[in-house]
């Protein structure tokens, strides 16, 4: 789990302040939140691409505001992300913090204890995934931004990918307390499946920002 209990949201907090209590011996943000404050930050760069090009691009307005659009949904996805993490962390915590001292709440914990752990690995999945589209806005974007900014599309691209990469780890160390064997199977096949196409929509992406630059 990669979050100890902490209510207050990570986009409450100001950057230097972020930085700071990442840096720290305090237990929140963990790996899981601040990859996706990371991935929020990779799809900015995206969209501050896309937005800068379409000011001058204007026989291409709608084409240019459906990419953005699309952008600016999952930039609220991401950073929702951030906060579920902690939030799933928590709900692991109280599952263990149950009583234990008879046969039913023994029981009563253990079930508890197993769906906080699917839920602590389907948090991670779904935050790679919604990296994986900002990826996929990224390789639309890559072809059609300014060329002095397609930069940012490719630094933008490698947070994205890093910030999967990293949440997927969550996914590796929580899979192993997921009791349900065929809901195992089906985490881990996600968990690569995520792990590949992430991988292979930033080669995508790099390629045409080296030829772009020359």
């Amino acid at each position: 789990m990669s979050d100890q209990a902490d209510t207050t949201s990570v986009w409450s907090l100001g950057l230097a302040e972020f930085r700071d209590r990442t840096a720290s011996d305090a237990p929140t943000p963990g790996g899981g939140s601040a990859a996706m404050v990371s991935a929020s930050i990779g799809l900015g760069l995206v969209l501050m691409a896309l937005r800068v090009t379409a000011r001058k691009a204007t026989d291409q307005a709608q084409a240019f505001a459906t990419l953005i659009g699309s952008g600016e949904r999952v930039l609220a996805d991401l950073s929702d992300h951030a906060d579920a993490d902690i939030a799933a962390f928590e709900g692991y915590m109280a599952a263990l913090g149950l009583p234990k001292g008879s046969d039913e709440e023994m029981a009563a914990r253990r079930a508890a204890l197993a769906e906080a752990a699917a839920v602590a690995t389907e948090v991670p999945l779904n935050a790679a995934q919604s990296a994986l589209e900002g990826l996929d806005l990224a390789r639309q974007s890559v072809s059609v931004v300014s060329g002095h900014i397609v930069s940012d599309v490719g630094a933008g691209a490698l947070l994205l990918h890093a910030a999967a990469q990293a949440t997927l780890l969550n996914v590796d160390i929580n899979l192993p307390s997921v009791k349900d064997e065929t809901a195992k199977a089906d985490y881990a096949t996600s968990r690569a499946h995520l792990a590949a196409a992430c991988t292979a929509r930033l080669s995508d992406i790099v390629g045409v920002v080296r030829q772009r630059l020359g």
